[in-house]
């Protein structure tokens, strides 16, 4: 198995099953501990899609050593395949975003 079969089937087991909750004019996807792995402003034209640097990014760096177009080209065919999220550029996003009952910290 080549390492990019090897890393989408790693993204789909850790991260392929987030929910989608949509807050103003934002798109989350969440997982269990309703942590953001990545988002997206709805208004927004430019496709960037906000992929938490700490929680993948990193971890694509440092385990797979991939550098970032490898990385942001991977997370654009998982993106598509997994949430059907089409014509997106992840970029990075720094920080903990937690959804609550309508809040963010």
């Amino acid at each position: 198995m080549n390492k990019e079969k090897i890393i989408l089937k790693w993204l789909n087991k850790e991260y392929g099953n987030l929910t989608k909750v949509v807050r103003d004019d934002r798109t989350f996807y969440i997982d269990k501990d309703r942590l953001s792995l990545f988002y997206y402003y709805q208004d927004q034209k430019n496709g960037y899609i906000y992929v938490n640097y700490n929680r993948i990014w990193l971890f694509l760096e440092s385990v797979f050593s991939m550098n970032h177009l490898e990385i942001s080209e991977l997370l654009k065919v998982w993106l598509e395949d997994t949430y059907n999220l089409r014509g997106v550029t992840p970029v990075i996003f720094v920080g903990t975003i937690i959804i609550g009952v309508g809040e963010y910290l």
